[in-house]
């Protein structure tokens, strides 16, 4: 491998561009200099001897050893559902042996500053068992009465306490102690606790420890640098002081490839898979241009981690809804040992009957983070004010133990979540709803999602970081991909895209139908996305296309900063991608009744159906979706959101192009919006409300969104139940079934029940969505001056009428009757709910809108009118006095509701 490295570094500078050429003299001392380096380095490791196992699970450490330094990693591997890893960091150590033990330090290289001043930092101490002239046994197990729990890859800079967090471990026991070529691989089962976070919660988990002699064999090490780190970023790792200097680097983790990286899949891959986890394996040959990339079935008992195996382990476990990888690096050089990525069988959905199973499985999930996600919103807002209402905080998957809640954050990929479900669940009901779908088709469907899945994990092990900028790079409109989607699902004739994208990588989380695109993609075609390309070009053979063509990319940490960086979003347009998005989830909601009456009646397992009368629809989970969906639309009118997209072409952003880069969005803003069809479309069209709207306008890119009616998503659960995917369908248990007459008609009531409630539901986060969205870009971009015509000053107008519908909308059926002064007294009530009617009045707030006196003529007018109206309805007017006294209970509630409302809506002074 080294005389592959040196070779082609000085090839790259005898030929490269700058065609610097050395004497031959200087590459001959140079190569000689190398090879004298690589056969010390040898020398070396073979002065190391390998730990050995020892009786009773024991380890043998030989004499020759002490002092030497070696490399020990573990995986920590939580005992209960299914029992996935995480990589811990890993750490270079020495053992010295004392009279009453042997203790373990790590090394002071890259820990330190300077070798002048004596550094010991103590790890543990192992008892010993037995010792003689050749080696020394210890109690491996008494000594690691703690594990260290930073994660493997680096979250930035130097972190002089990386291994100062531990989890004491009151109980434990080694169960196995083997040898894997030169390395020791021992296991032991523990209890761990924290002492910060639940001190009575003890954790049983597995400790993987991997040791072996640190051979310091030379590897070209490579930085995650600041000229690069907005076009390409890889995991790394713990960063290493330099001496003298003090500078902190950190090298990027990749694997050495002087030889093929074998990736083996586990031999309980189902078969209908295999070829699909091989696909997204080998994904990423095209992306080095040549082979590096091998795929073999694992042998039978082979599972991850493995010391000597890249394992893509399948995990059975259909509840479980998530893909995760890590791996396991050299802390100096960042050369990656060994690395797994879990594949759930969530996403082999294989035919309708186990999609309908899965699609159980992940609403009832989905629900109970949704209610989860409110509650906690509610606990954070209590004063009303919604800051993070819009946040997406979830894709954390399931709740940790307090004493293994590290474990969230150290896995570098967690494909879980409420946002993964929601779009999962989305595009499965959508599968299933359609009259021509065959089983062949949801299975290939099913097949093209695991290619993507699998080639996202495999990227990570191979070192690449998220690229949740991806998506801004697509060519391929929503509407473009739902019609693709339509003829991919009935094997029609599909338009011939091997060179559109939906993403320019797959280290995005893609929405459902953009991850069965790219799955098609690997499987259809030869093709890679252009920035996985450059990543590895960039990674592993230094080049700088990803940089000089400035590709798309943002990870994590980039989620809060640009407004278009978001985890299973999509679209080049925001705003238009976010119209599309609800105009979808409103469509989509007849498809979600049908099927949960189809799991209530066909359940696979007899134990799970319920009787259809007994079936409660919950409105929340739908109506979060709606509502998020909703506040989507109006991200960009906050004038501080930021775009990934635009910037890209500024050669900085700051202080300096402030200005510059808001006008970039304003007028970006704009042109989505006319795409879209116009303010009203965007922002109205939607609402359950009697409005007077311009859709004129047509709409491109989307598909057109329809008014939410109850009435309407009724019908159409009607039409549904009598179409030839539910006549008859499949359910769980793989068997037919048809819904009888009398079923359909209590479907058909339950629907009208549960859209109406779902109706006022939505209008009502509507309104909170209006009253607390940001819309200041237009007023920013023009300094002050705002167009009184320009699309947020329509908003605004069209917000006012709104409100007035609202508040002042009467209903002759709902009437209240009381008496005045011990007279009969009936007055005709409000069309829309209290609740609604406030968030309606709060709307109008000063601090609402894009300046503070956008909504005073029209909240006075409002209050005028609500005041003549309940004064006129009480005939307060023609009364010498009036008192809320003389009015009997019932009227005086409804009086005393209409009092609040006028004073949210005070008249202008």
């Amino acid at each position: 491998m080294l005389t592959d490295v040196v070779s082609a570094n000085f090839l790259a500078l005898k030929n490269g561009p700058v065609n610097m050429r050395l004497p031959g003299s200087i590459v001959a001392v140079c190569l000689w200099s190398v090879f004298g380096l690589l056969s010390a380095c040898q020398l070396h490791a073979e002065e190391t001897p390998a730990l050995k196992p020892a009786p009773h699970n024991r380890v043998a450490i030989p004499r020759a050893a002490l002092g030497k330094e070696f490399m020990i990693s573990a995986s920590l591997i939580p005992q209960t559902a299914a029992p996935t890893s995480t990589g811990l960091a890993g750490r270079i150590v020495t053992f010295e042996l004392f009279h009453d033990g042997v203790d373990m330090y790590d090394a002071s290289k890259g820990q330190v500053v300077t070798e002048d001043l004596p550094a010991k930092q103590l790890v543990t101490t192992f008892p010993i068992v037995e010792q003689n002239d050749a080696e020394v046994v210890i109690d491996f197990n008494s000594g690691m009465d703690r594990v260290m729990t930073n994660i493997w890859y680096a979250q930035g800079g130097f972190d002089s306490g990386v291994f100062s967090m531990v989890l004491e471990v009151p109980h434990s026991r080694v169960f196995s102690v083997v040898e894997s070529k030169d390395r020791l691989v021992i296991r032991q089962s523990a209890h761990v606790r924290s002492r910060q976070f639940g001190a009575d919660d003890e954790s049983r988990v597995e400790v993987r420890y991997f040791i072996s002699p640190y051979k310091g064999l030379p590897f070209p090490k490579r930085e995650n640098l600041g000229r690069t780190n907005r076009y390409v970023q890889f995991f790394e790792s713990q960063s290493q002081l330099e001496l003298n200097t003090g500078r902190a680097s950190a090298a990027i983790a990749r694997f050495d490839i002087a030889s093929p990286i074998l990736f083996y899949y586990s031999a309980n891959t189902p078969e209908a898979y295999q070829d699909a986890v091989k696909d997204g394996i080998l994904y990423w040959n095209r992306a080095f241009g040549k082979e590096i990339i091998q795929a073999k079935k694992a042998p039978d008992g082979v599972t991850a981690p493995d010391a000597d195996h890249n394992v893509v382990q399948w995990v059975p476990w259909d509840d479980a809804g998530f893909a995760y990888a890590d791996l396991l690096i050299d802390p100096r050089t960042g050369r990656s040992l060994h690395g797994q990525a879990y594949i759930t069988s969530v996403f082999a959905f294989s035919g309708k009957s186990r999609a309908r199973a899965i699609l159980r499985r992940l609403r009832k999930k989905a629900e109970e983070e949704g209610e989860k996600k409110d509650g906690d919103k509610d606990d954070d807002d209590k004063d009303g004010d919604d800051k993070d209402g819009d946040k997406d905080d979830g894709d954390k998957g399931g709740e940790k133990k307090a004493s293994l809640s590290f474990l969230q954050s150290a896995q570098c990929c967690n494909m879980s979540g409420l946002g993964h479900m929601q779009q999962m669940i989305q595009g499965m009901e959508l599968l299933l709803a359609a009259d021509d779908v065959t089983e062949g088709n949801v299975l290939q469907a099913s097949q093209d999602y695991v290619r993507n899945v699998v080639a996202h994990e495999v990227g990570h092990v191979l070192g690449l970081r998220h690229n949740f900028g991806g998506s801004t790079a697509g060519d391929i409109s929503p509407k473009e991909l739902d019609e693709w989607f339509a003829k991919y699902l009935t094997e029609k004739e599909v338009p011939d895209w091997k060179e559109k994208n939906t993403t320019n990588s797959v280290m995005e989380y893609s929405v459902f139908k953009a991850a069965v695109f790219t799955g098609w993609k690997i499987r259809a075609t030869n093709e890679v996305l252009p920035h996985d390309k450059a990543a590895i070009q960039w990674g592993y053979l230094e080049s700088m296309d990803i940089k000089e063509k400035k590709m798309l990319f943002a990870t994590d940490g980039d989620a809060g900063r640009y407004g278009d960086v978001n985890t299973f979003d999509y679209g080049s347009e925001p705003v238009v991608a976010a119209y599309h998005e609800l105009s979808s989830t409103i469509r989509s909601l007849p498809y979600s009744v049908i099927e949960s009456y189809v799991s209530a009646k066909a359940a696979r397992d007899e134990r799970d159906r319920i009787p259809l009368e007994e079936l409660s629809l919950n409105t929340s989970f739908d109506a979060a979706m709606l509502s998020s969906d909703y506040s989507g639309v109006f991200r960009w009118f906050n004038g501080s959101v930021r775009s990934l997209r635009l910037e890209r072409d500024f050669a900085f952003t700051g202080t300096l192009n402030d200005k510059e880069r808001l006008d970039k969005r304003w007028e970006s803003l704009k042109e989505q919006v006319k795409k879209v069809g116009g303010a009203d479309r965007l922002a109205f069209s939607v609402l359950p409300l009697p409005l007077t709207l311009n859709l004129k306008e047509k709409t491109t890119g989307a598909t057109a969104g329809d008014k939410f009616s109850a009435t309407k998503l009724t019908e159409e659960v009607g039409k549904l139940l009598d179409a030839e995917a539910y006549n008859p369908f499949i359910g769980e248990d793989d068997k037919e079934y048809t819904f009888t007459d009398d079923e359909k008609k209590l479907i058909k009531e339950r629907a009208k029940t549960y859209f109406g409630k779902l109706e006022n539901e939505f209008l009502l986060r509507a309104c909170g969505t209006l009253a607390s969205m940001r819309r200041d870009i237009g007023v920013k971009a023009q300094e002050g001056i705002a167009d009184d015509d320009d699309d947020i000053a329509k908003i605004e107008k069209q917000i006012i009428a709104v409100a007035k519908l609202i508040i002042t909308t009467k209903d002759k059926k709902n009437r209240v009757t009381g008496k005045l002064n011990k007279g009969l007294v009936v007055v005709e009530d409000y069309k829309y709910k209290m609740a609604t009617r406030t968030a309606a009045a709060r709307m109008l707030s000063d601090t609402a809108g894009s300046h503070r006196a956008w909504a005073r003529a029209g909240r006075t007018a409002i209050h005028t009118a609500l005041k003549a109206d309940v004064d006129g309805s009480l005939n307060i007017s023609n009364l010498k006095a009036f008192k809320t006294s003389q009015l009997s209970r019932a009227l005086r509630d409804w009086y005393e509701q209409q009092q609040a409302l006028l004073r949210l809506i005070p008249p202008a002074t």
